[in-house]
């Protein structure tokens, strides 16, 4: 009878063991960037924290480097279609389904990381209700520091853009290409130093940062940061998978996630400082932007920024005209 009795009782046990192992959650998070990009970074800080707040029941298990073979263009339907149940997706990668994310990727239309927070503290509520309609939200954001041109020639004004082979990584980029006269080509970061040895490029448009993890000094010469844009990451989760964790978990995740916006958003301008003095350290020349070369780029950022509002909707003008209102514009 004792026996069957204990038998009985480590039944008990092992079952409920069983639960709560079951009750834990893995998350696969794609990210687009090495793992020693400090997006990367971020990320696994988030998932350390989330990990250590929530006593394990919530585990994200990074995939740097896209390692999970979803390119950008694709991630906004991946996690709405619960491939993917939470993902680093890029505003400005998946404006062929939502035009109005593209938003924060304009040209020219902040020139400093203040102005780009500003822009999308304002497109927020517009953002929330286009993911929505993809079963998505967004945890938490970081930023770019603004892209420039890499180059093995000096740009000194627009017409020094005419006949460049420029890899580019969005729309914005290849607008930007044809109203300059650059043949621009969207390709993965990835394909860019082949291209490059290939000669099928001359030139790319990315950050500092990305100049520095590409190496870029040892195919180019020159970066001029022309500040084309601050691209906006977004760490999206898919809503089916949101809505299977406890509230509780949810609050602790949020409140997680609101201090690592913060956090990301202040690294940026960190990190650009660090990523030039790195590409002058390795030989490559910074060519800072005249004021008349500026002002040529402005004028180009005011009507391809135009061109985007109308085919973007009303929502997207709507946020332009009082950004416009508030910067002065």
């Amino acid at each position: 009878m004792k026996k069957a009795l204990l038998m009985l009782t480590c039944l008990f046990v092992a079952m409920a063991f069983c639960s709560t192992v079951a009750a834990k959650t893995k998350w696969d998070l794609h990210l687009n960037y090495p793992a020693g990009n400090f997006h990367s970074k971020g990320a696994q800080e988030f998932a350390d924290r989330v990990a250590k707040a929530t006593n394990g029941e919530l585990n994200i298990v990074l995939h740097p480097g896209s390692s999970l073979g979803f390119k950008g263009p694709e991630l906004l339907r991946a996690v709405a279609e619960g491939q993917l149940a939470v993902a680093e997706i890029p505003t400005g990668m998946v404006e062929g389904d939502a035009p109005v994310l593209a938003l924060t990727a304009q040209p020219f239309i902040s020139t400093n990381a203040f102005e780009q927070r500003l822009l999308y503290q304002l497109s927020k509520p517009v953002y929330a209700k286009t993911l929505k309609k993809f079963n998505q939200m967004t945890l938490y954001t970081s930023v770019w520091p603004f892209s420039g041109i890499y180059t093995q020639r000096a740009v000194k004004s627009e017409a020094d853009l005419t006949g460049l082979k420029m890899r580019v990584y969005d729309g914005t980029g290849l607008a930007f290409g044809k109203a300059t006269g650059i043949a621009a080509r969207k390709m993965p970061f990835s394909e860019v130093y082949p291209a490059m040895k290939a000669g099928l490029l001359d030139s790319m448009y990315t950050s500092s940062v990305s100049g520095v993890d590409a190496k870029a000094w040892e195919v180019l010469k020159y970066f001029t940061p022309i500040n084309i844009v601050g691209p906006v990451n977004m760490i999206n989760v898919n809503m089916d998978a949101w809505n299977k964790l406890d509230k509780n978990i949810q609050t602790t995740v949020l409140e997680i996630a609101a201090q690592m916006e913060d956090e990301m958003w202040n690294l940026a301008g960190d990190m650009d400082r660090k990523s030039r003095a790195a590409l002058v350290e390795n030989g490559m020349t910074i060519d800072p932007v005249s004021k008349e070369f500026r002002a040529e780029l402005n004028a180009v950022g005011e009507k391809l920024r135009a061109e985007w509002a109308k085919k973007a909707g009303s929502d997207a003008q709507t946020i332009l005209k009082d950004y416009y209102k508030i910067t002065g514009r």
